[in-house]
């Protein structure tokens, strides 16, 4: 990758940033459009975007922003109210900037279906509150205008290099000890202008420390005034000669934001020229260009950065991996018998010293991967209020929990699953109009409450409405029919709950293009397990749904209860764990070819013995001379046997090799504090082995 490339990619992800803060800026202003701080702050941004964009070659977008900074600092300067009509304008302008930028970086040819329309309401909108009129297409001029260069006669190429020459001649006269004497050639691209370059700039640059400076512009290029047009760079050939004390890097870096083809530069030493390589630095683009932009204010620019540090999340994960590695290392010596059979004080407080210290290390750590998903419920915003006017749906949001932390590399993943259970709920959840909801007695305005809280190590974001809820008659004759149940299980409200999610399922009547009850929540099922969680349903017909999606604070480390079998330790993920026990004899059965189960408050539980799954040799034991551990699986309860409870820990998950990773009832390994290795259980691969039992009836 070449430093032009590396700093445009540096441009691209923060212009991604500085979108997206605009997508959640712009819905808190539509909530209160007087929060004249915060247009301001809508304004940076937008000004940011438009002076990178076209600094980059993204023209669309550069004009697209352009004349919607003219709207924004209209509002801005005059604190004028904005009409209802023209907010909803500002904010379908953002969802406009979103799409463009995708446009441009994937250099397709055409623009958004609804680019022009939003840009001409625009220019339309800025030109009605400045006075004028609008017009979408320039009218020719009736006459055309006389070429000033042409009668001046400019157009002498010969002229234009004498000038030069003897411009060189003469400053050599002038040149000192510690000068030196640069002819740069200017070959501005015609879109220069849009991207926030004209030759003036530079001179003006490179004056500010010149001992002497002069310009020469060939204008040969230039077309008729009936012709040109004021957006269009035309002059292709212009030249500075430069006499200074400044070195070649020095004068190379005021043209850093230049393509290579732009500019050259030379030297003039002793009557003879000779031609340098430009000299790029590799820079933080985006901070350059806003701290030379007079309308920024730069210190928030210098004070972000003294605060804030851009880290690759690769060097992150290389981290907290070394810090696993840590906490292992410190396990292993706070664990030994051989260290802890040392009568030694000394040693003693050293190895607790180093235990605190290790501690506080994997905290700070981990604490740099959290975030708050106050940005995540910020975003949701955006997704309720598309859906509200889509369905046509009063309603009121509630958010609570916005500063709870959350590992960022799970937040990425959260957001897909989110929004679908939003827009679920919103569209099938809610009553489908006014009367029905007055009906059943409640309030016109429908209320969606996005919540997220810690419980026993876990996050749980919730999605709740006050709608009709889940028909669990509805839902168990569907599941029926569909063959997901035979009808004769005893399932629990939340197992019935759960069936909805199953893929393909669902209980609407008419499934529109936003959700079904149901359509879809298997993809999201999924997506939440893969991030080891799972999902919750809680109903009650007539009064509402609540989604509570489970999930672990972190991707990297696992809360889990070690359990022994034949002689080797697993661990099961606490997530999952709802209860251990020693059974009595008299609550196990076995039923011929379908194995063994356990009686557990009206519900047979299947027993799976780990030591079959695995293929361990052990001696065989009944299941009331064991432990069983009750987990909660996607298909169900089932009680794993083990012979011992362990213990509880957290453990820093390694990933499988290739051989072990086929393993479909194992999600990865950890290591001890003992050294030794123990692997995690995948508990909704377990299943029970068809084999006749050895316990009595």
């Amino acid at each position: 990758m070449t430093k032009q490339e590396q700093v445009k990619a540096i441009f691209i992800e923060e212009a991604g940033e500085i979108i997206e803060k605009l997508d959640i800026n712009i819905i808190r202003f539509e909530e209160n459009a007087s929060d004249f701080d915060l247009l301001n702050e809508i304004f940076r941004g937008v000004h940011t975007l438009k002076g990178n964009a076209n600094a980059f070659g993204f023209t669309r977008l550069g004009e697209f922003v352009h004349h919607f900074e003219d709207v924004l600092d209209y509002y801005r300067s005059t604190k004028e109210e904005i009409e209802t009509i023209n907010l909803e304008l500002i904010v379908n302008s953002v969802d406009i900037i979103k799409e463009v930028m995708v446009y441009e970086l994937e250099a397709l040819p055409d623009l958004p279906q609804s680019y022009e329309v939003c840009l001409d309401s625009i220019k339309s909108l800025i030109a009605t509150k400045k006075g004028k009129v609008f017009e979408t297409k320039v009218a020719p001029l009736s006459e055309s205008l006389n070429d000033l260069a042409s009668e001046f006669g400019l157009g002498c190429v010969v002229q234009y290099e004498d000038d030069i020459t003897q411009c060189i001649d003469a400053m050599q006269q002038e040149q000192e000890p510690g000068m030196c004497l640069y002819r740069i050639k200017l070959t501005l691209d015609t879109d220069s202008y849009k991207r926030g370059f004209d030759h003036i700039i530079f001179i003006g640059l490179l004056g500010e420390k010149a001992k002497k400076i002069e310009s020469f512009f060939n204008l040969e290029t230039v077309p008729t005034l009936d012709t040109l047009s004021v957006n269009e760079n035309y002059i292709q050939d212009m030249t500075i000669v430069l006499l200074t004390t400044n070195s070649l890097d020095e004068v190379a870096e005021n043209f850093d934001f230049l393509f290579d083809h732009e500019y050259t530069i030379k030297v003039i030493e002793q009557n003879h020229e000779v031609l340098q390589e430009e000299v790029q630095q590799e820079i933080n683009v985006v901070a350059k260009v806003l701290s030379k932009t007079p309308s920024i204010d730069t210190n928030i620019l210098v004070n972000s950065a003294k605060s804030t540090i851009r880290i690759d999340t690769f060097k992150l994960d290389e981290l907290f991996d070394s810090v696993g590695e840590l906490v292992i290392a410190q396990n292993f010596i706070a664990q030994n018998e051989k260290i802890s059979a040392i009568e030694d004080e000394s040693i003693r407080r050293t190895i607790e010293t180093l235990s605190k210290i290790t501690k506080r290390i994997q905290d700070r750590v981990m604490s740099l991967r959290m975030v708050a998903i106050r940005d995540t419920f910020d975003k949701m915003k955006r997704v309720v209020r598309d859906t509200s006017k889509k369905t046509l749906k009063e309603l009121h949001l509630n958010v609570l929990g916005e500063d709870t932390e959350i590992d960022k590399t799970m937040i990425d993943s959260l957001s897909d699953p989110l929004i679908h259970i939003i827009r679920n709920a919103i569209d099938h959840g809610l009553e489908a109009d006014a009367d029905e909801r007055i009906a059943a007695g409640k309030s016109v305005e429908g209320n969606l409450t996005l919540r997220a809280y810690h419980k026993s190590g876990n996050i749980v974001i919730s999605v709740s409405d006050d709608g009709r809820g889940i028909n669990k008659e509805k839902v168990l004759k569907k599941a029926i029919e569909r063959g997901v149940i035979s009808g004769d299980e005893n399932l629990s409200d939340s197992q019935i709950f759960g069936l909805i999610m199953q893929p393909g399922f669902s209980t609407a009547d008419v499934v529109s293009d936003l959700s079904g009850r149901g359509v879809g929540l298997d993809v999201v099922k999924t997506s939440i397990e893969k991030l080891r969680g799972k999902i919750e349903i809680d109903s009650k017909e007539g009064e509402g749904t609540t989604f509570s999606m489970v999930l672990p604070l972190t991707l990297a480390i696992i809360d889990g209860m070690l359990v022994q079998t034949a002689g080797e330790i697993y661990i099961i993920p606490t997530l999952s764990v709802v209860e251990s026990f020693r059974p009595e004899r008299e609550i196990v059965h076995a039923l011929k070819e379908k194995g063994e189960f356990v009686s557990l408050r009206g519900q047979h539980l299947p027993i799976i013995r780990l030591s079959d799954i695995f293929s361990l040799k052990t001696k065989h034991i009944e299941p009331w001379e064991g432990i069983l551990v009750c987990v909660e699986t996607e298909t169900g309860r089932i009680a794993i046997m083990v012979d011992e409870l362990v213990g509880r820990q957290q453990v820093v998950i390694k990933p499988l090799g290739k051989v072990m990773a086929k393993l479909k009832e194992i999600s990865g390994g950890a290591i001890l504090g003992s050294g030794d290795i123990a692997l995690i259980l995948n508990v909704d691969e377990l299943r029970p082995i068809q084999e006749g039992s050895h316990a009595g009836n």
